[in-house]
């Protein structure tokens, strides 16, 4: 499934909230101070923020400095404005010790992670390196080859898609599961100068699809991991796993059901027509962002299932998920902005993709944990 496309407004809004500066130049921050408007690296104190970030034990409130610390571009590289003294940074919040009821995830180390520049900047294409966890499956029906799902990497050697995408009458014969990809034309995909390593083509040694698939409603439990037939070489910035939420409250700082109403992320090459009779696909990774709500239009969609937890709500506004996205990525970033994790995987969405009040509906990953720990660690 896939969507409409997003206008790019945020990276506007952006830059006309910066004063214009030249590199080295004076500047003044939010809070009123003095600095020097120069690249991050260049700035120990705000150098320190994002180092913390990026390890996820910075405050809440801590990526809105950063962003607030923007005082000029220079080729699309963000200029902050480096204080000449302490700048105050939010204290972090009392909490409770958490007791974690689930053992730790091997697939969840060192997850999740994504540069600073890919989270100030929003679009209609995603930025290269935005989505390091992004696959896409190419497959052969009828001797006809081509892209027709995606999926998440959640270890080395897992991929996390749509068990839908697998359907035995469909005729599909998988050949490669593709990790690393940006734009499908070209190789290698390069951006502002960098460079990607080349894409990696993997066979699928297995597909597991979930034991229930199917069951007791058609697309009931439409969840499945792929074992590729190697392990996929890991880039710290093109190529690595998204978190999976095995305990929300301590992973991500907020619960299950404070999911509802936050505003999520969704990935893929799929449709950007709203017709299907048109099944126009881009040639470079698309992304939107949609709220996680339940509308009435979704509830009539999921009203087969058995448990309501086994799916999620997003949309509703025009912007969609639609055809060729199936098995790609709902997520969510922590509190702090520093690590990325799967929610949703693109499972159900209206005939018309983006049509007015209509919604996707997403298999829930945390609903499934259980089963997806047990199977990449047995």
């Amino acid at each position: 499934m896939g969507w409409q496309a997003v206008t790019a407004v945020a990276m506007a809004l952006m830059v006309s909230s910066v004063t214009a500066q030249t590199r080295g130049s004076s500047c003044r921050t939010r809070e009123g101070l003095t600095g020097t408007c120069g690249p991050i690296r260049d700035c120990p104190v705000l150098s320190s923020i994002l180092q913390n970030i990026k390890q996820g034990t910075a405050p809440p409130g801590s990526l809105t400095v950063l962003r607030n610390a923007i005082c000029s571009f220079l080729n699309s590289e963000p200029l902050v404005c480096c204080p000449s003294q302490s700048l105050p940074v939010p204290a972090p919040p009392t909490r409770p010790p958490v007791v974690q009821t689930t053992p730790p995830s091997r697939p969840n180390v060192k997850c999740g992670s994504r540069g600073i520049d890919v989270r100030i900047i929003d679009g209609e294409d995603a930025p290269l390196g935005a989505w390091p966890w992004m696959v896409v499956l190419r497959g052969r029906v009828n001797g006809r080859r081509s892209w027709f799902c995606g999926g998440v990497l959640v270890s080395d050697r897992y991929v996390l898609t749509a068990a839908h995408c697998f359907k035995e009458r469909l005729g599909l014969v998988l050949e490669i599961a593709r990790i690393g990809e940006h734009t499908l034309s070209s190789n290698p995909d390069c951006s502002k100068g960098r460079c990607a390593p080349p894409p990696q083509d993997i066979p699928v040694e297995r597909i597991i699809r979930h034991p229930q698939y199917g069951s007791p409603c058609t697309e009931c439990n439409d969840i499945a991991l792929l074992r590729l037939s190697r392990p996929a070489v890991l880039h710290p910035v093109y190529v690595a796993p998204v978190c999976l939420p095995v305990n929300p409250v301590q992973d991500m700082g907020f619960s299950e059901q404070e999911f509802q109403g936050k505003a999520a992320w969704a990935a893929g090459w799929g449709s950007t027509a709203t017709d299907f009779t048109d099944n126009r696909r881009p040639e470079v990774l698309q992304q939107v962002q949609l709220p996680i709500q339940e509308l009435s239009y979704c509830n009539r969609l999921r009203r087969s299932y058995p448990d309501p937890r086994m799916t999620l709500c997003a949309g509703g506004e025009g912007r969609d998920t639609c055809r060729g996205d199936s098995g790609g990525p709902l997520t969510l970033d922590n509190q702090f902005g520093s690590k990325v994790f799967i929610v949703g995987i693109t499972s159900l969405g209206p005939r018309n993709c983006g049509s007015a009040n209509t919604q996707g509906l997403y298999t829930n990953v945390r609903f499934y944990i259980p089963w997806i720990l047990r199977t990449i660690q047995g």
